[in-house]
């Protein structure tokens, strides 16, 4: 058996190896809207090195939502011969790492950002998850955008500014961000974001972002459990994301910075029951 979280950036595969041990690997992201033949080849081959084939898979990604995504995922996992079971969204896999078959509510704040309130079976209520155009609010991108703009408006220190000109190899920022992979350019900012988290302008951006994301995402549940959440962003920011949810008068639950081994745990002990 074979679990995989993907989201807009990597994947995580987790699956028993020959030796009956627990293995965990990245690679690319497979984004239904994001599939190419590179990225086949490169999964290929990693299926191959890793002697996978004709496992069985129980996917789980960003963009998931439709049944034409869910057909996109599994022709492009059963062409490489894999034995598709399941292909679920992030926030489902999100759900089932934190709650098993419990009630509850759980966001996912990475390269995007949603919340979820989860019956034990289904999804009942999603909000936020309007894609990084209309929504995202606190996600990766959302951080890196705020970022960009306090960049430009000459807001930030010298020592941030030089720091995201090298990220950009000291060339356009604004040709380097309309690229195809732009999006994921900015929210590779997180990375300068905690290199300087505890500067008073970065606090306020990400200060402004988790408030947001309360906002937008959040309050439409009117919950008094604690939300728990899983993604690298909340993951390396869950100081100042608690403190956001505080002030929004939420509690933080646990935080994972992957759901993929949760889930992989949960599906084992139920195939095995």
């Amino acid at each position: 058996m074979i679990v995989i979280e993907s989201g807009g950036t990597k994947s995580t595969w987790v699956f028993e190896a020959k030796s009956d041990e627990i293995q965990a690997k990245e690679t690319v992201g497979l984004h239904p809207q994001e599939l190419s033949v590179d990225k086949k080849n490169v999964i290929r081959s990693f299926i191959n090195d890793n002697n996978l084939k004709s496992e069985t898979v129980y996917f789980y990604g960003a963009g998931c939502e439709s049944p034409e995504a869910k057909v996109k995922i599994t022709l492009f996992l059963e062409d490489l011969g894999l034995n598709v079971i399941q292909v679920q969204t992030d926030i489902y896999a999100a759900c089932l790492a934190h709650l098993g078959n419990k009630k509850g509510v759980v966001g996912i704040i990475g390269t995007g950002a949603v919340a979820a309130k989860f019956d034990g079976e289904k999804v009942v209520q999603q909000t936020s998850g309007l894609g990084y155009l209309l929504g995202d609010e606190g996600s990766g991108y959302d951080i890196g955008k705020r970022l960009l703009q306090a960049y430009f408006k000459g807001e930030l220190s010298l020592e941030i500014k030089e720091s995201i000109e090298a990220y950009f190899n000291h060339k356009s920022i604004l040709h380097r961000i309309h690229e195809p992979d732009g999006r994921m350019c900015i929210a590779g900012l997180t990375k300068t974001v905690r290199q300087f988290s505890s500067e008073q302008s970065v606090k306020q951006i990400l200060a402004a972002a988790f408030s947001d994301f309360c906002e937008s995402a959040l309050k439409p549940f009117h919950t008094n459990s604690p939300i728990h959440f899983v993604g690298s962003v909340a993951y390396f920011f869950k100081v100042e994301l608690a403190e956001a949810l505080r002030k929004a008068g939420f509690e933080m639950g646990e935080v994972k910075k992957v759901a993929v081994f949760g889930v992989f745990d949960f599906l084992s002990s139920e195939n095995k029951g």
